[in-house]
């Protein structure tokens, strides 16, 4: 018989993760001349004398602060595949990694804080507290960077800034001397960035949004109906102009949303007059007045969005991680988190794969990578590095000769 055609199907596949052994042969080579001895030097590692590559370190920190698996939870799958390794031993190697990623941290903060405009928010973090057996609540600052929606070239990003408060000293010591535009809620402290003339605020409507809302949920709230109605009407401009450029933007900004805008103020000057100032209504329609200023100020840049949507997307994953992880074990864990998670995001943010990523960046970095091109370890310039010089194998498990 001959064959006259085929039929080709296709199944998907799952392949278990699986855990190998690569071992390293180092000779030792003796001269019989001289008596002298020779060795290869050991290569680097990330956890020095350890049992895990950095490619398995890197696993750890996806699994966690990616995938908001606890360590307690990876170490039980670990066991399950005969690796007998305590959650305080993933602990160190997460803190021992954090620390070797802490200057690229910090250079990708430095970038942002460059930018000329930033998205900022704060959400709680529980930390362990030992000495009064329960937890304390820190603080992660977050500032956002994503200039897509009005065609901008500095590449999006998040960093986490953690403080162990919410007072405006933690705001200054991380905005303090920041220059540009700052998109924020309503809370009073970020108020105090604009006492000089580095910073102007815009505010986020998105907020005043949900006050009517909360409102209008509870039935028969014709006012704020209302107003939900005509804010819908200004983010449905928005979403025909976004994409193009911030010129573009605010041009049709002045000329449809600028009149709808001020007729909006002018309903709830109206309908402010109307109700009782002690009702929800009144204090819905006093939050909206009493931050005007920063809420219209979308109409005359392009470059600024209606809300802080953006920053508050970035926040959901470090809550989900909080969820599942309950509290970090001290302030120094805190800070971890923010470093690690704020790589990861913005590797999410550049499409870039984070376990290659983390994998890559820090055999680099254990084998000194020079301080003065940190920057080509960023996640947005890190794929043109691995073409440029690759030094992370993938594979199976191997033996490796190290020639003296």
């Amino acid at each position: 018989m001959h064959v006259i055609g085929e039929e080709v199907s296709e199944r998907l596949h799952t392949i278990p993760a699986q855990y190998e052994v690569i071992v390293t042969h180092r000779p030792k080579l003796a001269c019989r001349a001289c008596d002298a001895i020779v060795q290869a030097p050991a290569s680097e590692h990330l956890i020095k004398s350890g049992l895990p590559t950095e490619a398995t370190v890197a696993s750890v920190l996806v699994a966690k602060f990616a995938w908001n698996l606890p360590l307690f939870r990876q170490a039980k799958m670990m066991a399950s595949q005969g690796l007998d390794i305590d959650r305080s031993t993933l602990a160190f190697w997460v803190g021992t990694a954090a620390a070797e990623l802490m200057p690229l941290y910090e250079r990708l903060k430095a970038h942002l804080l460059a930018s000329s405009k930033l998205v900022v928010d704060e959400t709680t973090v529980p930390v362990l507290d030992p000495g009064r057996g329960k937890t304390k609540t820190g603080y992660f600052w977050t500032m956002a960077r994503d200039d897509r929606p009005w065609g901008g070239n500095d590449p999006p990003a998040v960093v986490y800034h953690y403080a162990p408060g919410r007072g405006a000293e933690h705001m200054h010591a991380l905005l303090g001397d920041y220059g540009g535009i700052v998109q924020c809620d309503g809370y009073a402290t970020y108020k105090q960035l604009a006492g000089g003339n580095r910073v102007t605020l815009a505010f986020c409507w998105s907020h005043l949004r949900r006050e009517f809302f909360k409102l209008a949920k509870e039935g028969n709230a014709p006012i704020a109906t209302e107003a939900l109605a005509r804010i819908a009407e200004l983010y449905g401009i928005e979403k025909e102009i976004r994409g193009t450029t911030a010129a573009k933007r605010r041009d049709i900004r002045q000329l449809r949303s600028a009149s709808r805008v001020e007729a909006f103020r002018l309903f709830l000057e109206k309908q402010l007059e109307r109700v009782s100032q002690k009702s929800k209504i009144a204090g819905a329609i006093r939050y909206g007045l009493r931050h005007w200023e920063g809420l219209v100020r979308f109409l005359d840049d392009g470059r600024i969005e209606m809300d802080t949507n953006i920053v508050e997307r970035l926040i959901r994953p470090q809550v989900l991680t909080r969820k599942n992880c309950l509290f970090a074990g001290h302030d120094a864990g805190g800070e971890f988190w923010a470093v690690l998670g704020s790589l990861i995001e913005t590797c999410k943010l550049q499409n870039v794969e984070p376990q290659a990523y983390l994998t890559d960046v820090l055999t680099r970095l254990v084998n000194l990578w020079p301080n003065d091109r940190l920057d080509e370890l960023l996640p947005w310039a890190w794929p043109a590095t691995v073409k440029a010089s690759p030094v992370t194998q993938t594979g199976r498990a191997r033996e490796i000769p190290c020639q003296a």
